[in-house]
């Protein structure tokens, strides 16, 4: 990683962050002093552990809900019975 993604201060050494997680989308690092290193392509984003838990909390939830009203949409039913319409 570059140091432009190190949260030391400049009269520390630098911690440098060691990966995590990655996938085809970004990577999570977590570096020496604590805090987790988002990286999204042109985008990194920096949080203490506890706003990350907050985060991947949200983010869950919300593919939950994502998953629930996808199974809504393609159960059987009166509605959607034979229908494949409402999937793009």
């Amino acid at each position: 990683m570059d140091e432009s993604n190190l949260c030391s201060p400049a009269d520390e050494p630098p911690h440098e962050p060691r990966l995590i997680s990655h996938g085809p989308i970004g990577q999570v690092a977590l570096c020496g002093c604590g805090h987790l290193h988002l990286n999204l392509e042109y985008l990194t984003l920096r949080f203490e552990q506890d706003a990350f838990r907050e985060l991947a909390a949200l983010l869950m939830h919300a593919q939950r809900r994502l998953d629930g009203d996808l199974e809504s949409r393609t159960a059987p039913g009166p509605a959607n019975q034979g229908d494949c319409s409402a999937l793009h």
